[in-house]
């Protein structure tokens, strides 16, 4: 790490305004790279290897922090990374949180994200065994960051993503995902009736995650752990194209004295029964 001594005070400052930039997507896609918030988040990204560029710290609580940051210091993988103080001001002017925990880290887009078109069968990305969700046009990053940590915790893999889904960038994806989002493979499909069709040529079950004429509860369904659930849109679900291409639909039973489920905490039930095999 390079610890610059200086302290950066203008929120005019080239470097603060390049990494304010990151907020928004247009500048992420641009400089292919991502902001992380908070202590936690940083040291899960170093203590993971991941590429990070700068660490921005708020000069007020520099000293604990610094402290904590010492102990990468020689590792080779962060050895050009920039740690780099900044006043109240210059600090608030990256930050996006309400209230900040006083760090800033800067991480390269992930290696393991993918960008994919599915067209033939032969084209299929995911591994044999391996445990996978997938959420189509789910809008709200916070239930993407939600999703992904609940995704750790209950041992999937693989999150396979329709394209107009949230970003996974998103500061508020990252935050709720809380370090989980550095743990997880993450592939978004552009051609996503192609995705549920070629999962199924490869043998696995696909079940739509809706409460529609004919689906069975999931209390009746005798899970494997290559069945992959799809979890649809906060306020439209899965489209009917796609429910189509599905082995079923399947619903989670509850009380009815509630409507419905949020998106995030319908997938962390479907994945903590498929975790009980």
């Amino acid at each position: 790490m390079i610890f610059r001594k200086e302290v950066i005070t203008s929120r005019n400052n080239p470097l603060v305004k390049w990494a304010s930039s990151l907020a928004e997507k247009k500048g992420r896609s641009e400089h292919k790279c991502f902001i992380a918030e908070g202590e936690k988040l940083t040291l899960e990204a170093l203590k993971a290897g991941l590429p990070l560029t700068h660490i921005f710290v708020l000069e007020d609580k520099s000293e604990q922090i610094l402290e904590r940051l010492s102990e990468f210091q020689n590792t080779d993988c962060h050895k050009s990374c920039e740690v780099i103080l900044l006043s109240d001001s210059a600090f608030s002017k990256i930050s996006t949180e309400k209230a900040p925990q006083g760090i800033i880290s800067v991480i390269k887009y992930l290696d393991f994200f993918s960008n994919l078109d599915i067209i033939y069968k032969e084209d299929f990305f995911i591994l044999k065994g391996e445990r996978v969700l997938s959420l189509y046009s789910l809008r709200d990053p916070g239930n993407l960051g939600a999703v992904i940590r609940s995704a750790t915790a209950f041992g999937v893999e693989h999150i396979v993503l329709s394209s107009d889904c949230a970003d996974i960038y998103n500061p508020k994806t990252v935050r709720a995902a809380m370090g989980s989002l550095f743990k997880v493979k993450v592939s978004y499909v552009g051609d996503y009736a192609s995705f549920v069709e070629a999962a199924r040529a490869n043998g696995r079950r696909v079940f739509a995650a809706e409460l529609t004429d004919g689906a069975k509860s999931l209390s009746n369904i005798e899970l494997s752990s290559d069945d992959i659930f799809i979890i649809g849109n906060e306020g439209h679900g899965i489209s009917p194209e796609i429910s189509e291409k599905c082995t079923d639909s399947v619903y989670i039973p509850i009380s009815d004295k509630t409507e419905s489920l949020n998106a995030s905490v319908a997938a962390a039930v479907f994945m903590w029964e498929q975790n009980k095999l």
